[in-house]
């Protein structure tokens, strides 16, 4: 599947149509997405109006392109505020936000409570409606009836304001049908009074009782507020699953497509992709040039089909555009999702938004449709594609070595402890870019998967600022651990107890303390003379760093008291930083600060090299390795027959020329996908050695 986004009414105009996707047939498209929107469509409440749509379908057909077709619910007919005036959502602020436009939703109507169950009703039946109208359509290709699900359609994004004092005005959503179904919700989940009591330490007599949070200053309370949402926003993404399927019957393949919190952020948009990740036949994302949520996607969707659903590269708004790209960015985008083992990309968009103030940005073509070189690069790369698509549909990356574990409940958390959940986002980034930098394999890990057969999979589980995992993980990973598994794990292990709505006594908690061989004497905010950084004294060995460069931590220094565990890079003033304890068969390594969280954005470059050789020191894993210390990322995809493609990004803005050593490949005969090139290669020791020259943000493909 390769093609793009086109229509969004009411752009481009209908006189623009035929032209533009005969063109994309001309350039090797073989795919097309539209939407059908619910309030552009419905906008009388006995009457659709198909007709831009009809001749869209047609004109696609015409063309030889088949067409994803979006099926767009959260912005409600004019008709649907009128009949209905308590539709819309409300802030904790007492507002309603409905109806209203957004850059990406320029002809309104976003704001419908997903509770409301009469507003509900008339979705769904519009959702069958378009279904009932194209299931017969030739040009039907699939069916995307969920396109980036939120809450909020972006419009609570709750960041912190320079007085560090959080906007939670904006908060969604306080009706009064949200409120009676969140108690509705904490029933079914706790049972009884008592149970609820517990969690939260509170001393309702009955659930009637039960208070909506309104600060952050609590946390369980917090935390199944917006789990709840979680809840709700999946239930109504599987019901317009089941609307589709009952209509389909099983002719065109169904799907959604998220985007993950770097966008998105949990607390705020309930946007959880494990919550929707498995309920159709494939699932998408929207891609950005972050490699991290390509291994979010993989992840979520355990074996499923996976594919580009909007690769964003030209992303703007009005006087702040996107820098014109080259066909090396095209060749990244696409390679970097084809060795996470994504089957298909759709660009957003063909044509610039002329709409909103996402206009004049976005576009493969010029304003007018005329051509671009980016235009261009894509579709030669789409061709190039369409000569091995059966070898891509049927080849497969590496098994994945290491499990990154992800928590919605610690998403929500960190943003209540700290009002910003961008640092439990950011120390999951730092973590994944150190690892990725390094050519390791990565999947993530979500709480609510966590069995022993899972686990199993994996030789490494990294675990990012871990302050609230639950008991039952923590003893999962206890026994992981002893059967041979290495866990590597930032400050605060456990050191909140969400059963119980406290703080464990003992850090690591849950039982981890004695796998980790440490136990947190005291914790002490960093010192703000070293850029509210703490450097750490490490062995340039373990680290692998050139003389001057320190590591860095931040937020929070933890004062360890080691019960077993062998410091191995220590602070400033000789406290332990960084300890290694056996455990059973396995190995548990702590850090008393957070690296990940710094290195993600920018201020302390060495972190990454101390992180991936964290892994290194303490577990033997089969990767990729480069000659020199340059940032090239390598990766292999084979098929059944043995063909094989390996793929080589410098990943930095200078150029490069080094060794890649790739376990596994016994071959040495290669051939550059686009240029022919043929690198010299050789084996060494049973490993393919290459020899490369990278350009500044070069890709080049080998072909085997």
């Amino acid at each position: 599947m390769f093609g793009s986004q086109y229509y969004r009414a009411p752009s481009p105009p209908r006189s623009d149509w035929a032209r533009d996707l005969a063109r994309m047939a001309e350039l090797g498209f073989n795919t097309v997405k539209f939407w059908a929107q619910w309030r552009w469509n419905h906008p009388e409440i006995d009457r659709f109006h198909w007709d831009d749509i009809d001749e869209l379908m047609d004109e696609a057909g015409r063309n030889g392109l088949k067409v994803m077709l979006n099926i767009i619910v959260d912005v409600a007919p004019a008709w649907i505020y009128r009949r209905y005036p308590d539709a819309s959502m409300v802030t904790l602020d007492g507002r309603k936000i409905g109806p209203q436009t957004q850059p990406h939703r320029q002809i309104g109507g976003l704001g419908v409570c997903l509770n409301h169950t009469e507003v509900m009703g008339h979705l769904f039946s519009f959702l069958q409606a378009c279904i009932e109208r194209y299931s017969d359509h030739p040009a039907l290709q699939i069916w995307n009836v969920a396109s980036e699900p939120e809450l909020t359609q972006s419009m609570s994004e709750m960041r912190l304001y320079a007085d560090n004092h959080l906007k939670m005005g904006d908060m969604l959503c306080y009706c009064p049908r949200c409120e009676l179904r969140f108690k509705h919700w904490l029933k079914d989940r706790y049972t009884d009074i008592r149970n609820l009591n517990r969690s939260w330490n509170r001393n309702y007599r009955d659930f009637d009782e039960v208070e909506l949070p309104k600060t952050r200053n609590t946390f369980n309370d917090m935390i199944d507020w917006r789990l709840f949402f979680v809840d709700v926003l999946g239930e109504n993404v599987r019901r317009r699953f089941e609307v589709a399927k009952a209509v389909d019957e099983g002719r065109h393949p169904l799907m959604c497509h998220h985007v993950f919190i770097q966008g998105f952020p949990l607390t705020s948009t309930a946007n959880d992709p494990w919550n929707v990740g498995q309920l159709g036949d494939l699932h998408g994302f929207t891609q950005m040039d972050d490699p991290m949520m390509h291994d979010i996607l993989r992840s979520c969707a355990r074996g499923k089909p996976v594919v580009s659903a909007e690769m964003l590269m030209l992303m703007g708004y009005t006087l702040n555009l996107h820098k014109e790209i080259v066909e090396s960015d095209v060749k990244r985008h696409i390679f970097t999702g084809l060795a996470a083992n994504l089957k298909g990309f759709v660009f957003w968009q063909y044509r610039p938004e002329l709409l909103g103030r996402e206009a004049p940005a976005w576009g493969l073509t010029q304003r007018d449709g005329s051509n671009t070189p980016w235009l261009t690069s894509f579709g030669a790369v789409g061709r190039k594609l369409q000569e091995h698509a059966e070898f891509l549909h049927n080849a497969r990356p590496r098994a994945a070595d290491v499990g990154i574990l992800y928590s919605p409940e610690n998403q929500i958390f960190v943003w209540a402890a700290t009002g910003n959940e961008k640092n439990a986002t950011d120390s999951l980034r730092g973590f994944h870019k150190a690892l990725y930098e390094h050519n390791h394999g990565i999947d993530f890990i979500h709480v609510k998967e966590v069995e022993e057969s899972l686990l199993d999979r994996y030789k490494v589980i990294v675990l990012p600022l871990p302050y609230c995992i639950p008991q039952g993980v923590c003893s999962q990973l206890r026994n992981w651990v002893d059967r041979g598994g290495t866990l590597i794990a930032e400050s605060y292990v456990a050191g909140w107890q969400l059963e119980e709505g406290r703080h464990n006594t003992t850090v690591p908690g849950n039982g981890l303390a004695e796998v980790f061989g440490i136990r947190q004497q005291n914790a002490v905010p960093p010192d703000v003379r070293d850029r509210s950084l703490i450097p750490l004294r490490t062995a340039r060995a373990l680290a692998g760093l050139p003389v001057g460069h320190e590591a860095f931590g931040a937020m929070v220094r933890e004062i360890l008291e080691l019960q077993g565990a062998e410091a191995v890079a220590r602070f400033a003033d000789g406290q332990p930083a960084v300890t290694i304890s056996k455990f059973g068969k396995g190995i548990a390594v702590a850090i008393a600060s957070f690296l990940a969280l710094p290195f993600a954005r920018g201020e302390a470059d060495a972190n990454g090299r101390l992180l991936a050789s964290l892994i290194d020191e303490t577990a033997s894993l089969s990767r990729p390795t480069i000659s020199t210390r340059d940032c090239v990322r390598v990766d292999v995809l084979q098929s059944d027959s043995g063909e094989t493609l390996i793929s080589v990004q410098n990943l930095e803005e200078s150029s490069v020329s080094c060794r890649a050593t790739v376990p596994g490949i016994v071959s040495t005969s290669w051939k550059e996908m686009f240029s022919g090139e043929r690198p010299a290669a050789e084996i060494r020791d049973g490993k393919l050695s290459l020899s490369l020259s990278l350009a500044s943000r070069e890709v080049k493909v080998f072909l085997g």
